[in-house]
């Protein structure tokens, strides 16, 4: 780092202010009320760079280690001071996949308020999902089967923790997110109610299932499934072999590539 115009201090202590604020990113509440979350991966990260430099904040490295590939973007944020370096034991709290490679701090997207219409054609899809990971599979899958818009209930974990991050491929910042009211009261919104399309392994066969022209692709809970009056008219994916249900973003992968399938 001798050719860097900045060099970094190099924090030490786990009272720091900067380590503080950096650890509350790890989790949704901290998020929430800092509007930032860590992007983790040297791939996510130099593309995070690359295509949204406005809304990188600053760059975590660990002392002593080498980032193979990211010199020169370690370089970059050492040069405009935005280079925050820690020891390893700070690091390796922050650095929840291990990866050892540099972490990025970025802005999140401010999520609006749905408005509980749907719009225009195609599918909108609604995530209650309580699990940070199956919240970034399912929004990469929806990017990959050209969803853009997704509201997120209120039982819904973040898209911006930094394990939907991961799991989303980066995803997540290339969707349109709403926050939208509870599962139970999606299933009352006259204008949004009849559009829906129900994932439940009770369900009719999706394979014979024509999907409208716009609709509400609606899966359950995980474990809780969904209420009683949706599963009476849900479409469900066969599954001839020993196990009796899908991991919940996996059945939204699926169920949203029969939908592309059948646009195409």
């Amino acid at each position: 780092m001798t050719d860097m115009h900045k060099t970094p201090i190099i924090i030490a202590s786990p009272d720091n202010r900067t380590f503080k604020a950096l650890c509350k990113l790890t989790d949704a509440r901290g998020q929430k009320k800092q509007d930032r979350t860590l992007v983790a991966g040297a791939k996510l990260v130099s593309e995070f760079v690359h295509e949204r430099p406005g809304e990188c904040c600053s760059l975590i490295v660990c002392d002593g280690f080498q980032h193979p590939g990211m010199d020169d973007v370690v370089r970059q944020f050492a040069v405009q001071g935005n280079l925050t370096m820690l020891k390893r034991g700070l690091f390796s709290q922050l650095d929840m996949f291990n990866t050892g490679m540099p972490l990025l701090e970025v802005l999140t997207p401010v999520i609006p308020q749905w408005d509980c219409h749907l719009t225009g054609q195609g599918c909108v899809l609604a995530l209650p999902f309580q699990d940070p990971v199956n919240v970034g599979a399912a929004a990469r899958s929806a990017a990959a089967f050209g969803v853009r818009q997704v509201v997120l209930l209120r039982e819904a974990a973040s898209p911006f923790h930094p394990k939907s991050v991961r799991a989303s491929g980066g995803a997540v910042f290339k969707l349109s997110f709403f926050r939208g009211p509870s599962l139970p009261e999606v299933v009352q919104l006259p204008d949004v109610a009849p559009h829906i399309v129900a994932l439940d392994m009770q369900g009719a066969s999706i394979l014979h299932y024509s999907f409208p022209a716009h609709f509400l692709l609606l899966p359950g809970i995980e474990g809780q499934g969904l209420p009683e009056k949706l599963r009476l008219r849900a479409v469900s994916i066969p599954m001839p072999g020993a196990v009796e249900s899908l991991n919940a973003a996996t059945a939204v992968s699926i169920a949203l590539f029969c939908w592309s399938t059948g646009q195409r």
